[in-house]
C-alpha cells in the first residue's frame, strides 16, 4: 500500500496551526501539499479542514452555523443619524419624498397634531400610517424602518417604478384632503399655508394695450433646464414674457377678436416651503420618446427673491432638500434624497436603507455610490452656517437633480415638532422594547455558543494529533473522505437537536457507504475516496457519539470485487487489441468482399466498452453479429437476406476471419446472396388508378388557374372589368385538393350562399374601403377563372361585382371628372352589411397620436405606408345612416370643443415634429367599450390624461364619454385620431370635475391605486 500511496505525515501533530517547522540536518521535513489531500491518497490527512479551527474568524463561522440571523446590534441606529427606509422592490420614489417631508419640521408637527378614533380600523388610513411612519423615524431605535403599512394603505404596486413628481402631487392632495377633515382648525389650511404660492398670468393685447389678469395658485414651480444654467436663469425664463401670435393669438374681450398679444407670469407670493420641479424628463417629438436631460444646473444654498417679488427687504430661502434621479434613462433609474437634518445641522444622503453623511457640492449619485463610501467633496464643501455672501453663490451643481426644496428664512424661532400622540408613541415604544429584548436574547445565546465552540475545537485538536498512520502494520480503519471532511468543517451542520440550546450538539455520523461495495466490504476502486485513520482516532469519535458505519479495516477489502476489477481491466485491453486489428484488416487491399454484417452491431462493438458487454466477462462472451437483437438487420423473417440495405454492411475476408477467431463460426450471408423476393414485393406500394386520376385532375386545374386570387380582392378594381365573388370555404377546400389530391377530398360544388343575406342580397360593399381591407371571407376572381371553375364544379349563385364610371353634366355640358361606382349583382343590402361589419367580439384600433400643438386633422399630411389605406378605410362612408345620426348627435359637442380649445396657452417646450403623428395599436377593443374606456387605454400607452384628449373618428369628435363603439358604428381595424390639449393645470377648469379635493394633475401610472380612487 505504501508503494501506491505515500505516507505524508501529520503536520498538525505538534502545531495546531499546521505551519511547517524549520528544516534540521538529518531529519526529513513534511513537504505535503494540498494536492495530496485531493488526489485520492488515503494516507494524507493534512487538508481535511482542521486549519479552519485555528483562524481568527473561527468562532464567527461556527456561530453562523448555529444561527443564520444577523446580529441585531447592526440594526441599531447610530447616534445623531437619521433612519433609512426599506425599499420594497421599486418604492425608492416614495421613500425619498417621505424622507424630505419628515425633515420638514412644521410638516412633521402637523402630522403629529392629527387625531384619530381608537375604535376605527386605520390600516387603510394614509394619514394615520404617515404619522406612524414619522413616529418610527423620529423615536425608533432601529436604523431602518419598513414602510409597508403606509404603502399598503395607498395600494401601491411595490414592483412598479413610478415618477416621483406624480407621487408628490397625488400624495399631497390625499393628505390635504384628510387634514381638512381634522377638528384642529390649524390643520384644515396647513397644506395651503405651508406649500401654496400665487402668481398671475398677465396678457396684454398689442393692438389696444388692454391687459387681463388671471390669478393662479401653485404648489410647485416647474422649470425648464439647459446645459450649465443657473437656477435663477430657469426662473427668469419661467416669468419671461412670450408672444401669442398665429394660431396662439389671444381672444381680446376689448377688441372682440383674436389679436397678437404678450403674456407673462408675475410672482405674487411664494410659499413657506418652495418646491421646484426640474424638467429632467422631456418628451422628444422628433423621436416620440421620453428622454432624460443630463444638463448641469447650478444652484445656491440661499436665494433672495426680493427683486422678483418687488420687495424692499430681503426674502431669503435656504436649501433644505435635493431629490436626485440616478440613471441615464427616463424609464428606469433610482431616486434618492439629500436632506438637511435640522437637529444636527448636517446633510445626509438617504438612499433607501443606506444613510451616509454628505458634504459635497455636487449632487450626482455616480460620484459617490459606486464605491459605497461616504460622499466626499471635490472642489468645495457645503458650510452650514456660512455667511449669506457665500451662500448665494451658485456653488452647488448637479446633472441629476430632480426636485429642489427651499425653506423661507424667518426671524421666528425654529419649529420644534411635538412628540407623537401617546397612542402612536406607545406602539413605537413597544417596538423598541421588542428590539431590546431581541438584543438581550441574542447576546445570551452567543455566549452559550462560545462555550460550545471551545469544547468542540478542543475535540478536533485532540483528534487531528493522533489520527495519522505511518506504515502498513498500524491498526487502522477506512472512513469516507467526504464524511470525514464534513465532520471537520467549522461551518458544517451543527444544528442543535432542540433548535435553540447549543449545549446539546447535533450528531454528525460518518456514513462510509460511499466506499463500500455491494457486499458491504471495502471496495477496491473506492480506496482513493477514503481516508485511513488510526484506531485511537476511531475511539475518540465513538466517545463523542459519532457512529462509523460500517467499520472497515485493511482486511475488509472485498476479494470478489478485486477479482471482477481485474477481469474488467483484462477485457478492456483485449477488446482494444481486437478492434484495432479489425480496423487495420478492413483497410488492407486486395481483399475481396466476403459477407454481410449488422451495421448497428459493428458500430456498437467498436466502442471502448460496447453497450451489450456484460461486466466481469471476457471478449468471447459478448453477443455476436447474429445474436437475437441484431439478426433482423441481416436476415428477414423468411431466413433470407433482408431487403433493407441501410441496416447491413459488407466486410472483407480478413475481417471475417478475425471475428470468427473471437466468436467462432457465425453463418453470415455471403456478399452475392440474393435478397428475399417476398420482402421485395411487400416493399412496393399498391397502384391505385383512382388516385392517379385525381392527381392528374388537380395538376390540370392548378395549371389552368395558376394566377387566380384565392383570398381577398385586387388592390385596384378596374373600371369595366367583371369580377365574381367566391366563398372562403370553397376556396380553402379547392386549395387543399390541388396541393395534395391523394389525401384531400375534391370540392363538390361552388356554394356562395354565405355571401348573401336573408333578403338574398349581397353582404359586401367593395365601394367602401372598410370592406376592401376586411375581406378575408371572400375572394374576387376574374371572368375567365369564374367560367372555368363554374364549368367544372357548377353551383352558385353567381355574384358579379363591376366598377363603372358615370359622367355628371351641368346645364347640358359634360364635366371632365367622372364618378366611379362599384355595383354588384345581386345588389348590396346596406342594413345587413352594417350588421356583418359590426358583428365582432374584439378588434384592434389604430390610434394616430398627433404632436402637441396640432388641433385638427391635416388632410394633406402624408400618412405612413402602414396606415395610408387603413385611414381611408376608417372614415365612415357618406351614405351610411348610422354616420348621419352620429354626426347630428355630436354637433353640439363639436362646437363646445372648438370653443374650449381657442386661446389655449402653449408650452415653450413644444418642438416641431418631422412627422405629423405617430401610430399606436390598441388591442382587445370590444363593442361594449365606451369612449372613456378608449381614452383610458390611450392614457396607459401615451400618458395623456383623458380630460386632455380630443378623440376623432374621421372628422367627427367622439365627445360623449358614455357612448360605446357599437353606438358609434366604429368598424374593426378603424383608425382614430387623438389630439393633445394643453396639459397645464392652469388652463383647465377642474372645479366641475371634482368639488371637494384639489386637482392632482395627471395621475400617470397611479391609476387604480389609493391615490386616485377618489377621482374615478
Amino acid at each position: 500500500m505504501e508503494g501506491i500511496y505515500p505516507y505524508c505525515g501529520n503536520r498538525y501533530k505538534e502545531n495546531p496551526s499546521g505551519t511547517l517547522p524549520s528544516p534540521t540536518k538529518g531529519k526529513a521535513v513534511n513537504s505535503c501539499a494540498v494536492a495530496h489531500g485531493k488526489d485520492g491518497n488515503p494516507h494524507c490527512l493534512n487538508f481535511m479542514g482542521q486549519e479552519q479551527w485555528e483562524k481568527e474568524d473561527a468562532f464567527d463561522k461556527f456561530f453562523t452555523s448555529f444561527d443564520k440571523k444577523i446580529d441585531p446590534e447592526v440594526s441599531r441606529r447610530k447616534p445623531n443619524s437619521p433612519a433609512g427606509m426599506k425599499n420594497l422592490g421599486a418604492t425608492c420614489y416614495a421613500n425619498s419624498l417621505l424622507q424630505v417631508w419628515f425633515h420638514d419640521l412644521p410638516f412633521r408637527d402637523a402630522i403629529y397634531r392629527s387625531r384619530f378614533r381608537i375604535d376605527v380600523d386605520k390600516s387603510l388610513d394614509a394619514l394615520y400610517q404617515l404619522q406612524y411612519l414619522f413616529a418610527h423615524l423620529d423615536c425608533g431605535i432601529k436604523n431602518i424602518y419598513n414602510p409597508l403599512s403606509l404603502v399598503t394603505s395607498l395600494k401601491l404596486d411595490t414592483n412598479m417604478q413610478q415618477d416621483a413628481q406624480e407621487f408628490c402631487n397625488l400624495f399631497m392632495a390625499r393628505i390635504d384632503n384628510q387634514l381638512q377633515s381634522q377638528e384642529d382648525i390649524f390643520l384644515k389650511t396647513f397644506i395651503k399655508n405651508q406649500f401654496q404660492g400665487h402668481y398671475s398670468y398677465i396678457t396684454t393685447c398689442k393692438k389696444c394695450k388692454n391687459s387681463s389678469v388671471r390669478d393662479c395658485t401653485f404648489y410647485e414651480l416647474i422649470l425648464n433646464i439647459k446645459e450649465n444654467c443657473t437656477l435663477m436663469d430657469c426662473i427668469d425664463e419661467f416669468v419671461e414674457a412670450e408672444d401669442l401670435v398665429g394660431s396662439d393669438r389671444y381672444s381680446c374681450s376689448h377688441c372682440q377678436s383674436l389679436q397678437d398679444a404678450t403674456r407673462e407670469i408675475r410672482l405674487g407670493e411664494l410659499p413657506k416651503v418652495l418646491t421646484i420641479q426640474l424638467m429632467r424628463f422631456v418628451y422628444d417629438t422628433m423621436t416620440w420618446t421620453k428622454k432624460k436631460s443630463m444638463d448641469v444646473i447650478r444652484f445656491p444654498e440661499t436665494i433672495d427673491f426680493a427683486e422678483l417679488l418687488g420687495s424692499q427687504s430681503a426674502v431669503l430661502y435656504d436649501l433644505s432638500a435635493v431629490l436626485v434621479h440616478s440613471g441615464p434613462s427616463a424609464h428606469s433609474g433610482h431616486f434618492m434624497a439629500h436632506v438637511l437634518d435640522k437637529s444636527s445641522n448636517k446633510w445626509f444622503v438617504l438612499n433607501d436603507e443606506e444613510v451616509t453623511e454628505f458634504d459635497s457640492t455636487q449632487f450626482d449619485p455616480h460620484d459617490y455610490t459606486d464605491t459605497g463610501s461616504k460622499p466626499k467633496a471635490k472642489n468645495a464643501t457645503m458650510k452650514a452656517g456660512a455667511p449669506d455672501a457665500e451662500r448665494v453663490w451658485n456653488t452647488l451643481s448637479s446633472r441629476n437633480a430632480y426636485m429642489l426644496t427651499y425653506t423661507r428664512r424667518t426671524s421666528a424661532p425654529l419649529v420644534t415638532p411635538r412628540r407623537p400622540p401617546s397612542e402612536t408613541l406607545d406602539l413605537v415604544t413597544a417596538d423598541n422594547a421588542t428590539f431590546e429584548e431581541e438584543l438581550k436574547e441574542y447576546t445570551e445565546f452567543k455566549e452559550k455558543v462560545k462555550t460550545k465552540f471551545d469544547q468542540t475545537r478542543q475535540v478536533r485538536r485532540k483528534l487531528t494529533r493522533c489520527w495519522d498512520v505511518n506504515n502498513d502494520e498500524d491498526e487502522s480503519c477506512y472512513v469516507s473522505a467526504v464524511a470525514l471532511s464534513k465532520y471537520m468543517q467549522i461551518d458544517g451542520d451543527h444544528t442543535t437537536t432542540d433548535g435553540s440550546n447549543p449545549e446539546v450538539p447535533g450528531i454528525i455520523d460518518l456514513d462510509c457507504s460511499a466506499v463500500t461495495c455491494e457486499h458491504r466490504k471495502l471496495c477496491p476502486t473506492a480506496v482513493s475516496r477514503s481516508k485511513r485513520i488510526s484506531m485511537d482516532a476511531k475511539h475518540i469519535l465513538t466517545e463523542q457519539g459519532v457512529k462509523i458505519d460500517p467499520v472497515l479495516t485493511p482486511m475488509d477489502v472485498c476479494e470478489d470485487c478485486t477479482r471482477n476489477l481485474f477481469q474488467d481491466k483484462l477485457y478492456g485491453l483485449a477488446h482494444k487489441d481486437d478492434v484495432d486489428a479489425f480496423e487495420k484488416l478492413s483497410k488492407r487491399r486486395p481483399s475481396p468482399p466476403a459477407v454481410w454484417i449488422s451495421k448497428s452491431w459493428l458500430t456498437a462493438w467498436k466502442k471502448t466498452c460496447p453497450e451489450f458487454h456484460q461486466p466481469h466477462t471476457s471478449t468471447t462472451d459478448d453477443p455476436g453479429p447474429l445474436s437475437a437483437l441484431y439478426l433482423p438487420d441481416v436476415l428477414c423473417p423468411h431466413s433470407r437476406l433482408g431487403a433493407d440495405k441501410s441496416r447491413r454492411k459488407v466486410i472483407n475476408m480478413l475481417c471475417l476471419e478475425k471475428l470468427t477467431a473471437i466468436f467462432g463460426p457465425m453463418g453470415l450471408p455471403e456478399y452475392d446472396t440474393p435478397e428475399c423476393e417476398t420482402c421485395l414485393e411487400l416493399r412496393q406500394p399498391p397502384f391505385n388508378e383512382s388516385i392517379k386520376e385525381l392527381i392528374a385532375t388537380a395538376a390540370s386545374e392548378k395549371k389552368e388557374l395558376s394566377g387566380m386570387r384565392t383570398r381577398g380582392s385586387p388592390d385596384k378594381i378596374l373600371v369595366g372589368h367583371r369580377y365574381y365573388a367566391v366563398s372562403k370555404e370553397f376556396m380553402e377546400k379547392w386549395q387543399n385538393f390541388v396541393k395534395d389530391p391523394a389525401n384531400n377530398e375534391r370540392p363538390a360544388m361552388i356554394d356562395n350562399s354565405d355571401l348573401l343575406c336573408k333578403h338574398d342580397l349581397f353582404l359586401f360593399d367593395f365601394g367602401n374601403a372598410v370592406d376592401q381591407k376586411n375581406n378575408e371571407d371572400i375572394a374576387l376572381i376574374g371572368e375567365y377563372n369564374w367560367s372555368y371553375l363554374h364549368a367544372i364544379y357548377d353551383g352558385g349563385p353567381e355574384i358579379v361585382i363591376m366598377k363603372q364610371e358615370h359622367m355628371e353634366t351641368d346645364g347640358g355640358f359634360e364635366q371632365s371628372d367622372a364618378l366611379s361606382i362599384v355595383q354588384s349583382t345581386p345588389a348590396l343590402c346596406p342594413e345587413c352589411r352594417d350588421e356583418r361589419v359590426l358583428d365582432f367580439s374584439t378588434t384592434a384600433l389604430t390610434i394616430r397620436v398627433h404632436a402637441p400643438g396640432v388641433s385638427s386633422v391635416d388632410e394633406k399630411a402624408p400618412a405612413s405606408p402602414e396606415s395610408a389605406d387603413i385611414s381611408q378605410a376608417s372614415t365612415p362612408s357618406k351614405g351610411s345612416p348610422s354616420l348621419s345620426t352620429f354626426k347630428n348627435a355630436n354637433s353640439k359637442r363639436q362646437q363646445a370643443s372648438a370653443a374650449y380649445t381657442t386661446g389655449t396657452r402653449q408650452s415653450k417646450r413644444i418642438k416641431e415634429s418631422r412627422n405629423p403623428y405617430k401610430e399606436i395599436v390598441i388591442l382587445d377593443i370590444r363593442k361594449e367599450d365606451t369612449v372613456m374606456d378608449l381614452k383610458k387605454k390611450i392614457m396607459a400607452k401615451e400618458n395623456i390624461f383623458p380630460l386632455c384628449q380630443k378623440l376623432l373618428y374621421g372628422q367627427v369628435e367622439l365627445g360623449e364619454d358614455e357612448e360605446t363603439v357599437a353606438d358609434l358604428a366604429i368598424p374593426p381595424k378603424a383608425v382614430l385620431d387623438v389630439f393633445r390639449l394643453d396639459q397645464g393645470m392652469d388652463d383647465i377648469d377642474l372645479d366641475k370635475f371634482h368639488d371637494d379635493i384639489p386637482a392632482p394633475g395627471d395621475v400617470g401610472g397611479f391609476s387604480g391605486t389609493g391615490l386616485t380612487e377618489e377621482w374615478f
